[in-house]
């Protein structure tokens, strides 16, 4: 019963760890940039440093996002184990 249940409780932080990189990741850190980078783009602001900005911005969300899933990912193997 108790594998079961450190089984079950590693499947929800992989799914937790998913979801939150998924929330923090992408919409969060990439969809904010680049929304920002299109009003900038239809207000006539749009300079190079905005660009390069929200480039930044959306190569870290990569990070932040994976770095996110395997925290979850550790957990369930540390329940596992």
């Amino acid at each position: 019963m108790v594998k079961k249940l450190k089984k079950a409780a590693g499947y929800l932080s992989v799914l937790l760890g998913t979801v939150l990189a998924v929330y923090a990741g992408i919409w969060r850190m990439i969809v904010r940039p680049l929304a920002g980078l299109y009003m900038a783009f239809r207000a006539g602001e749009l300079t190079v440093v905005c660009v390069i900005a929200a480039f930044i911005k959306c190569w870290l969300s990569m990070t932040v996002g994976g770095l996110i899933w395997c925290i979850g990912y550790m957990i369930k193997c540390m329940l596992d184990a």
